[in-house]
């Protein structure tokens, strides 16, 4: 289990308004001469090599598993279009190495990908570097990140490879200039990446009961992890895990087997390695018969395939998730894994998604869990606004804000109103928008979230 985690890094993301595509399916039918095209983009939603996605007001380019020659569709062009182009050599090696960094990538692999970005290195320092001989080092670097991924997850991924396919597309500087920086093509991290693991630990929260080993020396051992863990000290907490796991081995108590690697789990998912984070959650759900234990393993690894979007076992885990989560009696982890599902199927067009969040929203209404009631009233408004049903959106958008009041969460029920008032926008009702802008603006202002004041404010300066 040991691993240095002193460089912490994130992958590439790009972020990018949600609202600027949400109608380019329809837009798309309207057209006949597209619509042999859009036929082709929905057989292959699952199977293309870039597939353009969005959850949770993010967007990023992500891999799937891919069967056919990577194609870039129109949301990626259009994405583009809306940046400014130019970006210099000095920022992609930058996050080049950081992705590799991020992913975990063996020394070895390590050792070969250096090869290549000193080439790289020694070509851009020159007065005119060889831009096809840069491009074709890049692309040799991402093909061995792609290949430690695809054998990583099991499914074949071009992720590196796609990501410096978007980037060749765009106007590059390559003579090296490390303060050119372009805030369009910052490394970003993910909203729903970054909450992985404390969502995890929602999904279960209202049956934990503090664990403590009955072993006095395994205890002692357990305790001294989880404060290092605490105090943010990763690689100290992994050496100390794994030292209690030795002793959890040589009293062959399973259950507690199954915390350490849910802990080691969590701590790697926290830094983003995944690998080995889906190692110790696997391992972690071997070793346990604890539901709820089981429950948020298996949630936290739904997570981890969907933020890469393999939806294959993003969706099998979530199924387990809610299966576990079931026999936990835990209604609200339920409730959340068919959400999860439906933003799945949303994000890819297909009706199935609302199948999804019937079942999910029932659910939630056997709960007192407003949070859960929020999200998936939330995520039932972003599915309608993007299938063009705006009436159904603001009706969900309007449960969702009354939810996440009872639930304390004025940043999320200010990001409703928001939705709400985009909407009103779209339509022209500047009045109705107006009022709504200013309940998200009041809320907002309750929170630290300085992006989603400053949103709201450019919204309401526009109608003035």
């Amino acid at each position: 289990m040991g691993l240095n985690l002193n460089s912490v890094y994130q992958r590439p993301y790009f972020i990018q308004d949600r609202r600027n595509q949400v109608r380019k399916k329809q837009d798309e039918e309207r057209s006949t001469s597209n619509a042999q095209r859009e036929e082709q983009t929905n057989q292959n939603a699952r199977s293309r090599g870039l597939q353009y996605v969005e959850h949770n007001n993010y967007a990023a380019y992500q891999p799937v598993h891919t069967e056919h020659p990577v194609q870039y569709p129109n949301e990626v062009a259009t994405a583009l279009a809306q940046r400014n182009p130019n970006i210099n050599i000095a920022q992609i090696l930058k996050d080049f190495k950081n992705t590799a960094i991020a992913i975990g990538t063996p020394d070895d692999l390590k050792e070969e990908v250096s090869g290549y970005l000193a080439l790289i290195e020694k070509q851009v320092t020159k007065e005119a570097p060889n831009s096809k001989l840069i491009k074709s080092n890049l692309k040799n670097a991402a093909s061995i990140l792609d290949n430690y991924i695809s054998k990583t997850l099991d499914k074949d991924s071009k992720v590196v490879e796609n990501w410096v396919d978007a980037l060749f597309l765009q106007q590059i500087d390559f003579k090296y200039n490390e303060n050119d920086v372009n805030p369009d093509f910052l490394v970003k991290f993910p909203e729903e990446t970054q909450n992985r693991t404390v969502q995890a630990e929602e999904v279960q929260k209202e049956q934990i009961n503090p664990f403590i080993p009955q072993d006095k020396e395994l205890k002692k051992l357990f305790i001294k992890a989880k404060k290092m863990s605490y105090a943010n000290k990763p690689k100290e907490a992994i050496e100390a895990f794994q030292t209690a796991l030795e002793r959890a081995n040589e009293v062959d108590d399973k259950e507690t087997q199954s915390k350490i690697f849910l802990e080691v789990g969590k701590i790697y998912d926290d830094h983003d390695y995944l690998a080995q984070a889906l190692k110790s959650y696997n391992q972690s759900v071997q070793r346990t018969k604890d539901c709820n234990v089981k429950t948020r393993a298996h949630y936290s690894m739904a997570e981890i395939y969907n933020d890469v979007n393999q939806i294959e076992p993003a969706i099998d885990h979530y199924f387990s998730t809610a299966s576990y989560a079931g026999e936990a009696e835990n209604l609200s982890a339920q409730s959340k894994s068919m959400t999860k599902i439906g933003n799945i199927y949303s994000d890819m067009y297909e009706q199935t998604a609302f199948d999804y969040y019937e079942i999910a929203d029932t659910i939630a209404d056997e709960t007192d869990n407003a949070k859960v009631k929020g999200y998936v009233s939330s995520s039932i408004g972003d599915a309608y606004d993007k299938f063009g049903d705006s009436p159904e959106a603001l009706k969900a958008y309007s449960k969702a804000v009354k939810n996440y009041l009872d639930a304390d969460s004025p940043e999320k029920a200010a990001q409703n109103y928001l939705n709400a008032a985009e909407i009103m926008l779209e339509y022209k009702n500047e009045n109705k928008a107006k009022s709504l802008l200013e309940k998200a603006q009041k809320l907002a202002r309750q929170t630290n979230n300085l992006n989603l004041m400053t949103e709201i404010s450019n919204n309401l300066v526009s109608i003035s």
